[in-house]
């Protein structure tokens, strides 16, 4: 590969580890279009995300910052005032940059306000929400629906129904469906519409000599995970087995954790509840693979898969019955922050082999600029991992990884540290929780105050306290303060 490659990256949206088949953690679920980029690629088994909330996470990947930095601390916010993305740093070295499907980056300003050839979805933007008949699910489209468009344009007028709706006993919170059956050919539903906008994109921006980066977002398996046949059938629920994490109890666990396990009102079902959920779940992770598969085969079409990274990987997790919780919030469990990464570069030297360093979601940008041939700024956070991507040694000496997480449905402030061994969680709000990983892989058993780890949480305090300053996070002082009564 002679020249600058293009660089494609797929993010799914909530999607957890290991319903990418490649991993071999889960024997239902079937992503084999994922898996044939991993033969050809690399398998990253210890990649995380900075911050397992939407529009933080994936405003990090586009900044290479944590939430901070680049101001989106939460979903809902805007990018801080000249922060750059990844696409202005790539538009000066002359690569031509589209962008497909979910945005929710910046509440008011969409990827073309940021310089990418592509459509807008402002907001959360759920492009069923409004348009197709017998969905509750609204999501705060903020902007013209492209979807609705394309249901026209293909014939599909007027738009599908939705049916077999589920969603828990909570008589407060029934406007959003864990999963639902979209009535029409698979053609007309979402995550199709996001590959034809992806593909259109590519006819654009690949049609000159100059490299090119796409940016393209799924908007699912996050719920409701709304489906055509055959994936909404393709997995019996009942041979899901049940997920060890399940047999949580909340002993000793912040009171929040059982707030929004009440919220969403799923415990009546029992883990029978969660398996359907899980099929519809892992019926739409196959549907993206196939999508994955359609990407990549028109990159064939046009002659330029040989001269492409192709980067597949998700915003953060989702618990689906772990710690009896579903999607992401206020907790910080490998569940939702363990994201898979999944990268085919065409000059891997070491195609179908597995790296288990700590990476960031938001290293991928760093990696990205590298590629590209370009100086990382030494202002963004991390460091690129392209000798990784590419199948050559590579070591960061990275011991732990540092997480965070403001708020979503109430205020958190948590901020964790991750080793191969240990997690500390600081709950600003609420006691502490440490996890020995070794003996409780699930984290079920918070072990913060045992006399026997007190050497553990000391040395795992001190981390964070490092990390807060090194990186000047804003609950440094808080930390400094109670750190000693904590």
């Amino acid at each position: 590969m002679a020249k600058r490659p293009n660089i494609v990256v797929l993010m799914s949206d909530q999607q957890r580890l290991d319903t990418v088949s490649c991993y071999g953690l889960n024997e239902v679920c079937r992503t084999p279009h994922i898996d044939a980029l991993a033969a050809r690629g690399i398998r990253f088994d210890s990649a995380f995300t900075p911050t397992a909330i939407c529009s933080p996470a994936r405003a990090s990947f586009y900044t290479g910052l944590y939430p901070h930095k680049h101001g989106v601390t939460a979903n809902g916010l805007c990018l801080r005032e000249g922060v750059r993305g990844v696409n202005h740093y790539l538009a000066d070295a002359g690569y031509r940059c589209g962008y497909a499907g979910k945005w929710h980056v910046d509440e008011q300003t969409g990827p073309s306000g940021y310089g990418f050839t592509g459509k807008d979805f402002l907001g959360y933007s759920f492009p069923g929400g409004d348009l197709l008949p017998g969905l509750q699910f609204g999501g705060k489209l903020r902007s013209h629906n492209h979807y609705a468009d394309y249901l026209k344009e293909r014939g599909f007028d007027p738009p599908p129904t939705v049916s077999h709706r589920f969603v828990g006993t909570n008589p407060s919170n029934q406007a959003q469906e864990m999963f639902a059956l979209h009535e029409g050919p698979v053609e007309s539903c979402i995550e199709y519409f996001v590959a034809e906008e992806a593909m259109r994109v590519l006819d654009e921006v690949a049609s000159d000599e100059e490299p090119f980066f796409l940016w393209a977002n799924f908007w699912g398996p996050h719920s409701p995970s709304l489906v055509p046949e055959p994936y909404f059938s393709m997995y019996d629920p009942k041979v899901i087995p049940e997920h060890p994490g399940y047999a949580e109890t909340f002993e000793k666990k912040p009171y929040r954790q059982q707030l929004i396990e009440k919220l969403w009102g799923l415990g009546d079902y029992g883990w029978a509840g969660f398996q359907e959920i899980a099929a519809r779940y892992f019926g739409h992770c196959t549907l993206i693979d196939d999508m994955v598969g359609r990407v990549v085969a028109h990159l064939e079409r046009l002659g330029v898969l040989d001269d492409t990274i192709i980067v597949y990987t998700s915003d953060h997790g989702d618990c689906l019955g772990a710690h009896k919780l579903i999607e992401k919030g206020e907790f910080m469990y490998d569940e939702i922050y363990r994201i898979p990464l999944v990268i085919a570069h065409p000059a891997c030297q070491a195609p179908g082999t597995a790296c288990d360093e700590f990476v960031y979601l938001h290293e991928i940008m760093l990696s990205s600029l590298d590629a590209a041939g370009l100086e990382v700024p030494a202002d963004l956070d991390g460091q690129s991992f392209l000798s990784a991507m590419e199948g050559r040694p590579f070591a960061n000496g990275r011991e732990e990884v540092y997480c965070v997480f403001d708020r979503h449905f109430t205020v958190a402030n948590q901020r964790m540290v991750r080793t191969r061994t240990h997690q500390f969680t600081f709950n600003s709000g609420d006691p502490g929780e440490l996890y020995d990983l070794q003996r409780d892989p699930y984290q079920l058993d918070n072990v913060y105050g045992d006399p026997a780890y007190e050497a553990v949480r000391q040395d795992l305090m001190g981390r964070m306290g490092r990390y807060m300053e090194e990186l000047g996070d804003p609950l440094r002082g808080w930390f400094g303060r109670i750190k000693g009564a904590y």
